[in-house]
C-alpha cells in the first residue's frame, strides 16, 4: 500500500522541492531505494513509471536567428527588417517580431524581393561609381567601415578582383561577403592604427562614423598606391565643431555642410581633387528600388560624396 500512495503523489513531480525527499532520485543507483525523513524506504521502480511521463521541452530559437541560419546569404539585419515588414511567415502564418521562439522543424519562408546588395549601403557607392565613372574592374580595393559589407559586395559586382575589409567592430559581416575567396576581413581594427596591408591597393571607400576622416588619412595614404582613387562619405556631424552640431547629432545648416566639405579641400591639398556631389543632389539621384534614399536616415547624416585622386 505505501508503494502505491507514493507512486502517484502529487509532490512527486516537483521532487525539488518536495519537504520529505533527502536527495533528488538523479543521483540514486539503479535498483536503490527512495529514502525519506521518516526513514521509510520504497524502490525505485515506483519512480521510473512515473518519470516516463514527464514531457521533453524541444528547444527553439529566435526567428531572427533561425532565418540567419537557414538564408546564410542575407544579414541579420536586412532579415530583421522584413520580419517587421511582415514579409516572413512560420508555417504559413506572418509573424512580425524577431525574437518569437520558433521550432527547428517550422517552415519559414521569405516573400521579399531579394536585394542587389547584402545590405542598402551598396546603393550609396552604386550611384557614386555610376555618376562619376569610377573604374573599379580589376582593381584592389580597401573598404573601410566594413559593416555588414554593402560597399565591398558593390565593388565586388562591379569587378574588383581583391578587397581588404577594414572595420572596428566585430561579427557584423554578411556570410556572404565573410566566405568569399575575394574577400579578406579585418576585424576589430581601428582604421587609424592600421600599420599596412600585404600589398598596396588601387582603391578606397570609405563609411565611417564617430571619427574624423583626417584622422585616418595617414593610414589610408600608406596603403595607397600612387594614382590611387579614394572614395568617401564626409558626414558633418563628426567633422564640424561640436557648437554647430544640432540637437541628436544632426547637422542641418546647409552652411556648415560646405564649410566641412571646403576644409576637406583645404587640408587635403596633395590630393587632385576631382568631383564633389552635394546631398541635396544625391537624395534626388540616389534611389532604391522600393523606396527613396532619404529613408535610410543618411539626407541627415552625410553632407556629401568626395572623390580624390592622388
Amino acid at each position: 500500500m505505501a508503494v502505491q500512495s507514493f507512486k502517484f503523489h502529487p509532490l512527486l513531480t516537483r521532487y525539488r522541492s518536495s519537504p520529505f525527499l533527502l536527495s533528488p532520485p538523479s543521483i540514486i543507483q539503479p535498483g536503490g531505494c527512495f529514502k525519506l525523513r521518516d526513514h521509510s524506504q520504497y524502490p525505485l521502480r515506483g519512480f521510473a513509471v512515473k518519470s516516463e511521463k514527464i514531457p521533453i521541452l524541444k528547444k527553439k530559437k529566435r526567428l531572427d536567428e533561425l532565418c540567419v541560419e537557414r538564408y546564410e546569404q542575407y544579414s541579420r539585419t536586412l532579415i530583421q527588417s522584413w520580419i517587421l515588414q511582415g514579409k516572413v511567415t512560420v508555417d504559413g502564418r506572418v509573424v512580425n517580431k524577431a525574437g518569437t521562439p520558433v521550432s527547428n522543424k517550422a517552415s519559414v519562408e521569405i516573400n521579399a524581393e531579394i536585394p542587389k546588395y547584402v545590405c542598402r549601403a551598396g546603393y550609396k557607392l552604386e550611384a557614386a561609381i555610376e555618376q562619376l565613372g569610377i573604374d573599379v574592374k580589376g582593381k584592389v580595393a580597401l573598404d573601410s567601415g566594413l559593416s555588414t559589407g554593402g560597399f565591398t559586395d558593390c565593388l565586388l559586382q562591379y569587378g574588383a578582383s581583391f578587397v581588404y575589409g577594414v572595420d572596428v567592430g566585430y561579427g557584423q559581416v554578411a556570410d556572404k561577403i565573410r566566405r568569399d575567396e575575394r574577400v579578406s576581413v579585418i576585424e576589430r581594427t581601428n582604421l587609424r592604427y592600421l600599420t599596412g596591408l600585404p600589398q598596396k591597393v588601387d582603391l578606397v571607400t570609405l563609411d565611417l562614423s564617430f571619427i574624423s576622416i583626417l584622422l585616418v588619412m595617414p593610414a589610408v595614404i600608406n596603403v595607397m598606391k600612387e594614382d590611387a582613387t579614394l572614395v568617401t562619405l564626409v558626414k558633418p556631424q563628426f567633422e564640424a565643431r561640436r557648437s554647430q552640431v544640432g540637437g541628436g547629432g544632426i547637422v542641418r545648416d546647409p552652411e556648415v555642410h560646405k564649410e566641412v566639405c571646403l576644409l576637406f579641400h583645404i587640408q587635403w591639398m596633395y590630393f587632385h581633387f576631382v568631383y564633389m556631389v552635394l546631398n541635396e543632389i544625391f537624395v534626388h539621384k540616389l534611389t532604391m528600388p522600393s523606396e527613396p534614399f532619404t529613408s535610410l536616415g543618411v539626407s541627415h547624416c552625410c553632407g556629401g560624396v568626395v572623390i580624390l585622386s592622388c
